[in-house]
């Protein structure tokens, strides 16, 4: 017989054996795995090809109490995990076995458009979890307004372990606000695949003397800092008891931490440190995601988030950088022009006078496409990527939690990747290249030929320098997710160690800093549609983007083509300029665990 635990910690199993001893009945119990352990390995694991969220059969209802609206959809995606597992003292060098649960979700939104209206506004859902259904197999979890009061979205996923195609069919959200939009009303629901990151102690810094990039530590020193709760830390300073950033060396002229040893300040309880569980989006942003974005948003908004001329004929790029140059495969193009606001002059002849008044023809926004819809967008501004944040019910993460996302509770490796070892595909003189195959189509890959490809120590990283049609070129950003197949490890997914795709390579990460009073600041506050109020919150780059991780000429006339990539490298580690729109720099998004 068994029984079986469980519970925010992990899936356990704790199997009861008979023996005989001196003659008599004995029971043991033993504890081992539980069935989630053998689903483990699926979170490094993909279709091979795009799998975004499907939803399908929207309709509007009645709920079942009077009075009550329903919103109702069939959700479906290729691949997805849950599962349990148990970590060892010696890997996460703490005390005693840790026990994790982790597992891939949809985030769903719901948005809504009165017949007539500029853009979509946001449809508020009950904050209770027993006022929505899901049928058997699933979960769901409401994510909140930080007042509590209402549900932005809810978490839809895996109930029991397992692993492979998921299609949850009928599930019912009861619509709070459904009263401001008419039966007519256009609904539209969007879903986002996110990873559960667990609540769990985890270290900031990987203890690397080589090639220092203002990686954090303990203090002054280089070993890297146990991150143990969400309270208030100290940053600098000369004890151990707090984040030191070995001093600033090796950021990037303009870009300093304000902190040092000689310069200690606080980093306040409320700021987002990572040890709390949260939800972190599996990819990065892609093209036909901030379509859907740009696409329910009003003609004003859709101005400042494309910096472009929206009533510009069909086919004007969707998405202007900052400086003229290659879009880099961003091909968010207008569909369908948009028109600003116009007042019109009326004229009526009658019999004996003539009438005249002003019509005000309201704004209409555009409409906005891609070729492209799977590969992650570039060009988005760090206001652009709070805005999507903001819009979807979500929230940037910081510095810290992206350190979490990567390398998990495990002890670091100095110099290490989101894969977590040191090497990446492609270090060496081999002279070996990525080939692309099926150029922006759902299956499009890169496959390594030559000398320093994927072993035991390099893991996958998508770093632009691709040779197609037999000439080597910047190809610019992939499909997200683009090394993950059926038969994928960590490192041949280039994952992190819960499953997270892409944070080394692609296109870059924005995380808020704690070497900027404006990142500081940030309490970890969620978007509900409306503008966010951290949208000039202090960020830095992390995880590196193509080509070549962003490193310097010099880093790169010296072979070193990969630093930018790793986990703790912090480069840009507080950039005071965010408006920029770089043809390397996209956008991920997280939300404080329900």
């Amino acid at each position: 017989m068994a029984t079986c635990s469980a519970d925010r910690g992990g899936l356990w199993l704790v199997r009861q054996l008979v023996a005989f001893t001196s003659g008599a009945l004995a029971v043991l119990a033993v504890a081992v795995p539980a069935l989630g352990d053998e689903h483990a390995a699926a979170r490094f694991r993909g279709t091979g090809a795009a799998d975004p969220i499907r939803v399908t059969n929207v309709r509007r209802g009645v709920g079942r109490e009077a009075g009550h609206t329903t919103i109702t959809f069939d959700i479906a995606w290729d691949h997805s995990w849950r599962a349990g597992w148990e970590v060892e003292e010696k890997q996460h060098g703490g005390t005693g076995p840790l026990r994790l649960e982790s597992w891939d979700a949809a985030w769903v939104l719901v948005k809504y458009q009165r017949p007539g209206a500029d853009g979509y506004s946001h449809a508020m859902l009950s904050a209770q979890a027993g006022d929505h259904r899901v049928p058997a197999g699933a979960a769901l979890d409401v994510g909140r307004t930080d007042d509590g009061g209402r549900g932005l979205g809810v978490f839809v996923y895996r109930a029991a372990p397992g692993h492979g195609p998921t299609v949850f069919k009928d599930v019912t959200l009861r619509w709070e606000n459904a009263a401001e939009a008419p039966a007519d009303a256009d609904i539209r629901v969007f879903a986002l695949q996110m990873v559960y990151v667990p609540q769990c102690r985890f270290w900031a810094g990987d203890g690397t003397t080589n090639a220092v990039a203002a990686q954090l530590s303990a203090g002054n020193g280089t070993r890297p800092f146990p991150i143990e709760s969400e309270a208030e830390l100290p940053l600098g300073g000369e004890g151990d008891d707090g984040i030191g950033s070995r001093n600033g060396s090796g950021l990037r002229p303009g870009n300093e931490d304000d902190f040092s040893a000689d310069v200690p300040l606080r980093l306040p309880a409320k700021f987002p440190k990572g040890y709390r569980a949260f939800y972190c989006m599996r990819n990065e942003i892609t093209q036909q995601q901030y379509c859907d974005f740009l696409n329910s948003l009003p003609y004003a908004r859709q101005c400042e988030r494309s910096r472009t001329q929206v009533d510009g004929p069909p086919g004007t790029q969707g998405i202007k950088p900052s400086h003229p140059m290659t879009v880099g495969r961003n091909d968010t193009t207008i569909s369908v022009s948009g028109s600003a606001a116009t007042a019109e002059a009326v004229v009526v002849p009658r019999t004996t006078f003539v009438a005249s008044r002003t019509v005000i023809r309201p704004a209409r926004p555009a409409t906005y496409k891609t070729s492209s819809p799977f590969v992650a967008c570039n060009f988005i501004s760090c206001p652009d990527g709070s805005a999507y944040a903001a819009w979807a019910g979500l929230r940037p993460m910081t510095e810290l939690e992206f350190e979490k996302a990567c390398r998990g509770p495990l002890q670091p490796v100095a110099g290490e990747f989101a894969w977590g070892t040191a090497q990446a595909v492609g270090t060496g003189d081999g002279g070996g290249a990525y080939v692309l195959h099926d150029q922006g189509g759902p299956d499009e890959r890169v496959v390594w030929e030559g000398a320093d490809g994927l072993d035991a120590l390099r893991g996958n990283v998508a770093n632009g320098a691709i040779r197609v049609d037999g000439k080597m070129q910047v190809a610019g950003p992939l499909r997200v997710g683009i090394f993950a197949t059926p038969q994928s490890d960590r490192g041949a997914a280039g994952a992190s160690y819960w499953g997270i795709l892409d944070l080394s390579g692609n296109v870059t990460e924005r995380a808020i800093s704690v070497g900027l009073p404006a990142g500081r600041n940030f309490a970890g506050t969620h978007g509900d549609d409306a503008p966010a109020a951290w949208k000039t919150a202090g960020f830095g780059i992390r995880g590196g983007g193509y080509p070549h991780g962003g490193v310097t000429a010099s880093e790169k006339s010296a072979g070193r083509f990969t630093e930018r990539f790793r986990v703790s490298d912090r480069y840009y580690g507080a950039v005071t300029s965010n408006d920029s729109r770089a043809v390397a720099q996209g956008f991920r998004c997280v939300r404080t665990a329900p």
